[in-house]
């Protein structure tokens, strides 16, 4: 490269392009399910559930609290999301994202999809894991749509959490029902299940 070439680049450095490293289908290992059982069963699980559950309902009426939650609302999509914090440990935040799946599982929806993506963008490794679930399949109108459709996604900044977000997107068309409340999505969301 000339003399030339260099001092034009330093003035104008070409823009450094995303590099997707892996983009595939989520699957947890036997080691990962077994962790997941052992968080589950264990007392720390109820603890974390139940110290965002009540920093949900405070940011609910405008209290902050050390966990911090962002909320979604309107009339299309609802949601939360859970930022990193001192408060829980790195491997809670995937342990939350399976407890959540499996929760809106035991309502009755099926998974449709998950997905496993990392990128390098500039100076950090960005993951994103992520499920996708839909209420049963109905045919017949009013087809009842319960929450809407529910994504469920951890992004991991170099392999920590950046945070863990929770959305339902309802349909407004006619040949869905209402959609039931989200606040009772939140309830199921944090229940400690056997």
């Amino acid at each position: 490269m000339s003399f030339f070439d260099q001092i034009i680049n330093k003035i104008f450095p070409k823009e450094k392009k995303n590099i997707i490293l892996t983009n595939e289908v989520l699957k947890r290992s036997q080691h990962e399910f077994n962790s997941y059982d052992e968080w589950h069963a264990s007392d720390v699980s109820k603890t974390i559930l139940d110290k965002i559950f009540r920093a949900y309902h405070l940011k609910k009426t405008n209290i902050n609290d050390p966990i911090p939650i962002a909320l979604f609302e309107s009339d299309k999509a609802n949601g939360f999301a859970i930022a990193n914090c001192s408060n829980l440990l790195n491997s809670d935040y995937k342990m939350l994202l399976e407890h959540f799946k499996k929760q809106v599982l035991s309502i009755g929806y099926r998974q449709s999809g998950s997905n496993r993506k990392v990128t390098a963008e500039q100076d950090r490794v960005i993951t994103k894991e992520m499920y996708y679930l839909k209420p049963p399949i109905q045919m017949e109108p009013p087809i009842d749509q319960r929450y809407g459709n529910i994504s469920l996604e951890l992004i991991l900044h170099d392999e920590k959490p950046h945070y863990l977000k929770i959305m339902a997107s309802v349909y407004s068309d006619r040949l869905y029902s209402e959609p039931e409340n989200f606040s009772d999505l939140v309830e199921t969301l944090f229940e400690k299940s056997a």
